[in-house]
């Protein structure tokens, strides 16, 4: 019995004394990134949404932000937070895209057409107007880009309960094709559909492709990584991988990260608030950072140089 009480004792030492190292190394990445934020740039962010909190995401220590439009109503959230941050306008990059998610409220897929959607009262019908309000939005500001679009396979149409891909790549491909004619660059949503989304780039000329594409908390298999970074035809130099607190729920995580070349990695909060911007984006950096067996300021230093690079024309 008294043995087994020295094993447990012994044991229990070893835990405390791990958890007291993870704790003061927990503590010194705390005070590295406290040092290096300012060099941060948040590639993909929706903190234009809390509109309660314009404050807050002016005061953001972060170098620039991204800023993901997803519906024709979200981008006037996106123009007023650039509107509200006077002569900080350079800190923050507009966006305007199509969400998937949302592509049911402008293309419904074919069972609600002429039906009456219970959310605001309206008849669901093909709206075309979206087009020509984002490209009006692009040429206004000639350094936004296309964002945040896609394709997703798991979210569903309430109104139907299930999903509607055939829409979606419908869309998807609109605003591709926009990108390229007016040489935008794109953030790329993509949820269990990397492969046809592989083909569809695959297929797609590289006189049509987009200059640089960001694949936005990238999901892919660690192989899909270099499918894509290694597309024939030079088309492979033009995809970026960006991650966010998201990713940090795969037990993959690391290899993901690894398998990531160093210069097409990119950092994103992902978060609908500045609130917890923050937080989100220093457990990112903790992460590839060890898992790239990196410092906290090689990290922020090296996404940011490569943000950089993809936001260049």
């Amino acid at each position: 019995m008294c043995d087994q009480e020295n094993i447990n004792s012994n044991e229990k030492n070893v835990d405390d004394e791990k958890e007291i190292v993870e704790k003061e190394r927990d503590e010194q990445d705390y005070k590295e990134y406290l040092e290096f934020r300012g060099e941060i740039i948040d590639s993909h962010c929706h903190i234009h949404e809390d509109v309660e909190h314009i404050k807050e995401s002016l005061e953001l220590p972060f170098k620039k932000m991204l800023l993901m439009g997803t519906t024709v109503q979200d981008w006037d959230r996106v123009n007023k937070l650039l509107e509200s941050s006077g002569n900080n306008q350079d800190r923050f990059i507009r966006c305007f895209g199509i969400h998937p998610w949302f592509v049911y409220q402008i293309n419904p897929p074919k069972e609600l057409l002429g039906t009456t959607n219970s959310e605001n009262n309206e008849v669901f019908k093909i709206d075309e107007s979206w087009y020509s309000t984002m490209k009006e939005q692009l040429l206004k500001y000639p350094d936004s880009l296309v964002g945040e679009v896609g394709i997703d396979k798991v979210t569903k149409v309430k109104q139907i309960g299930k999903n509607d891909q055939e829409s979606q790549m419908a869309v998807f491909s609109k605003q591709i094709s926009l990108a390229n004619e007016l040489n935008r660059l794109v953030s790329l949503h993509c949820v269990q559909l990397h492969g046809p989304l592989l083909k569809y780039f695959q297929d797609l000329p590289i006189d049509k492709f987009p200059p640089k594409i960001a694949l936005h908390t990238f999901g892919g298999k660690p192989a899909t990584v270099v499918q894509f970074s290694k597309m024939a035809g030079g088309k492979g130099d033009r995809f970026y991988f960006g991650l966010s607190f998201i990713n940090l729920t795969s037990s993959k995580i690391e290899k993901l990260i690894q398998a990531i070349p160093d210069d097409r990695i990119l950092i994103e909060s992902d978060q609908s608030t500045p609130l917890k911007a923050e937080a989100s984006i220093f457990k990112l950096i903790q992460k590839i950072s060890r898992s790239k067996n990196w410092t906290i300021q090689k990290t922020i230093q090296q996404t940011a140089l490569n943000a950089l690079k993809f936001i260049s024309k």
